[in-house]
């Protein structure tokens, strides 16, 4: 089954537009939210201690929580389900499957990458004659992409970790699998519709 991006970006319009007083509602709140933040870490680290540590660690954790609670409200809004201000803060139970899981996710991109990373510090390293440096550096951007495309592979295949986290409260490593199988056969059409999205919200 192909994916029809203008008829996800349609759809995904139509659900919006219905709670866009709301979402702006909640974006604005997080945008604060974070300014605020900023400026009170920025204070901290003109002396860290425990105290600014934690405050930082706790922060960022406080700001993932509210993440996933948008992410909460946004597929509600997809499953006609109850949508309201609060849910925002209903989703900090998730919060360390969440921090587990993308460890994971990350991790599997670092592994995927790790190949081409080795290949990079391993020909950067040697030291080139003028007759040699072409070659090294064509060696270069080959190993620059033997990194790159496995880990953008991987990165669009697993994406979905946090949504079967959120609306089903998967566990963290079938969260991943589910990602990997749903998307399963949909890569291109998923990245060229996530680059599409990426230049509609710029």
């Amino acid at each position: 089954m192909e994916l029809s991006k203008k008829e996800i970006i349609i759809s995904s319009w139509n659900i919006l537009k219905h709670h866009l007083a709301l979402m702006i509602t909640i974006v604005l709140f997080i945008i604060s939210l974070n300014i605020l933040f900023t400026i009170v870490q920025e204070k901290l680290l003109g002396d860290i201690t425990y105290q600014s540590i934690l405050f930082i660690i706790a922060a960022c954790l406080f700001q993932m929580g509210l993440n996933l609670g948008l992410l909460r409200i946004s597929l509600n809004m997809i499953n006609n389900e109850k949508i309201e201000f609060l849910l925002l803060f209903n989703s900090f139970h998730m919060l360390i499957p969440y921090v587990l899981a993308t460890i994971l996710y990350l991790a599997a991109l670092l592994l995927a990458a790790s190949p081409g990373l080795l290949l990079l510090i391993t020909f950067s390293s040697l030291e080139l004659d003028n007759m040699a440096s072409y070659t090294g550096s064509l060696t270069e951007i080959l190993s620059i992409i033997i990194m790159i495309v496995p880990a953008i592979y991987l990165s669009v295949r697993l994406q979905f970790y946090e949504y079967f986290l959120i609306d089903q409260e998967c566990g963290i490593l079938e969260s991943i699998i589910k990602s990997a199988d749903i998307s399963k056969g949909y890569v291109l059409e998923l990245f060229i519709l996530g680059a599409i999205l990426s230049i509609i919200f710029l």
